[in-house]
């Protein structure tokens, strides 16, 4: 069925698309097992039911006494008690102890009824059936009283809580077992004819679902429960049985593709027909697509495209599911230096940047592309008003999660070839496809180890082609700073190109 054309509403700011989604997400609660409760935020306050310890118990190894037994011992006149028993940690003692008396006893164990005071071993001196003790002792020296930790009836633990190792432990000590924390279950549906399962062969016109699988790792990133609805066809009656299921069982639900102003992008119109639409288009690029929707539950419709999705969501949802977690409230986040020349289009922009020793370099590719997911290591954030910005600028980078870090960085021209070499290197490599001209400042700067570049007739002074190799009707050369020929990197990289195919003998 052809759906009508549905435009934009009008483009709203970031911002109030920011107070839209603090204002429509929220986090709901469950119950889980505190081993599986590290980094969850408690729903609850916590409070003791039991004292810890909830029992007067020995901080050190050594002997239980009564305090006042042992006021005249000194090194060079000692005290002699009898031993009448022996605690371990965990036992019980059946006795009293009386004056004159004392009990062997582990750290952790239990006081016997009669002691108040535990002599370190270090100071005693075992003979038989008797100890000397050598240095006096006060009343509950070297005791931990019951309830001196924690008191029954105290609240150990406030609703809001970041629950780390050491809330953990607060917990089991305790004794409970189970808490009450916030949660957010985020349902994933993809939409559209044009896409197929991962495991299935593609037809003529398909694609592969990458949104589902990208978007259900940056969910997780972010601490929350991702969802899979699978994908659902350009089918009205079909996406509205989806969304009604996943807002049954979901706090959010995200939707990718269908959402621009198309006239086959029919999410729009289901959205209008079931519930609110708050916003139809966002001042962004890329996200200009993007739809914020309620139907009793929050709807979200990302752009298409896996880079614009990506990117999205992690500018705008993703920090107030941090915030409703309890994690950061942004992303992780790296300075780094621009490298390379940047002309905007004078629009609010998130550009996808690699992000390499510390510098940064726009990854130019259409959103569609979807090797500009592998390339990109996050966005840097471009201002409407900024419409040129310069190599060698500090920005700030918005990572997608964690990154890894390379040992060798290769720049320039970036074939099936190059590839295959660089697998073969016996170190961590970072190839980043780029202009000759961006190649070569990388290698001089130091960002880049080796630069692919066509070979021309004179490069600066600082850098030297170490082997040539043709690539169609192009000859290329690999480059490197000539003080650096000699390095053990650049001698292990010259030495496989050279028993590799892509170079000449």
């Amino acid at each position: 069925m052809m759906m009508k054309r549905k435009e934009f509403h009008e483009l709203i700011p970031i911002k109030r698309a920011e107070q839209i989604l603090k204002s429509i997400i929220r986090s709901s609660t469950e119950v889980v097992p505190i081993d599986l409760a590290y980094h969850r935020i408690l729903a609850d306050d916590v409070v003791a039911a039991i004292d810890v310890p909830r029992f007067d118990r020995a901080d050190m190894d050594g002997y239980a006494v009564r305090a006042a037994d042992t006021y005249t011992a000194r090194e060079e006149d000692p005290v002699s008690l009898e031993i009448v028993d022996r605690i371990p940690a965990g036992a019980v003692s059946s006795l009293t102890i009386s004056s004159g008396e004392a009990a062997e006893i582990g750290t952790g164990a239990m006081l016997p009824p009669g002691t108040d005071a535990v002599v370190m071993v270090e100071y005693t001196e075992q003979n038989g059936s008797s100890v000397s003790v050598q240095r006096a002792v006060h009343s509950w020296e070297n005791v931990m009283r019951a309830g001196t930790d924690i008191r029954h009836g105290t609240k150990v633990l406030l609703r809001g809580t970041l629950l780390g190792s050491r809330e953990i432990g607060v917990l089991a000590a305790v004794g409970i077992s189970h808490v009450r924390v916030r949660s957010l279950t985020v349902g994933i549906i993809s939409t559209g004819n044009e896409l197929a399962p991962i495991n299935e062969k593609l037809q003529p016109g398909q694609v592969y679902d990458v949104n589902a699988y990208t978007l259900c790792a940056a969910v997780h990133d972010c601490g929350a429960t991702p969802v899979m609805y699978g994908i659902i066809s350009d089918d009205p009656e079909k996406i509205a049985k989806a969304l009604e299921k996943s807002i049954s069982e979901c706090d959010l639900i995200l939707t990718s593709g269908s959402t621009s102003a198309g006239s086959g992008d029919i999410i729009p119109h289901i959205l209008e027909e079931q519930g609110e639409v708050l916003a139809h288009g966002i001042n962004i690029k890329p996200g200009k697509p993007m739809i914020i929707a309620k139907i009793g539950k929050p709807v979200i419709g990302l752009p298409g495209f896996p880079t614009s999705a990506l990117s999205t969501f992690y500018y705008l949802i993703a920090p107030r599911i941090r915030d409703l977690l309890g994690c950061e409230t942004t992303a992780d986040s790296q300075r780094a230096v621009l490298g390379s020349h940047i002309q905007s289009a004078g629009r609010h922009q998130l550009l996808p940047v690699a992000l390499v020793r510390g510098v940064a370099y726009p990854v130019y590719k259409s959103s569609g592309a979807i090797t500009a997911l592998a390339s990109a290591d996050g966005f840097i954030e471009i201002l409407p008003e900024i419409e040129i910005m310069e190599a060698g600028e500090s920005v700030e980078v918005t990572l997608f999660g964690e990154r890894t870090t390379y040992d060798f960085v290769f720049a320039g021209m970036v074939c099936d070839e190059v590839i295959s070499l660089t697998k073969m290197l016996p170190f961590r490599v970072r190839t980043i496809a780029m202009g000759a001209a961006a190649a070569i400042d990388a290698v001089q700067n130091g960002t880049a180890d080796v630069a692919s570049i066509p070979c021309m007739s004179k490069l600066p002074d600082d850098l030297s082609i170490v082997q040539r190799f043709q690539y169609g009707d192009t000859e290329y050369g690999f480059v490197v700073l000539r003080d650096r020929i000699d390095s053990e990197m650049i001698r292990t990289f010259l030495s496989i190109s050279n028993s590799s195919r892509i170079c000449e003998p």
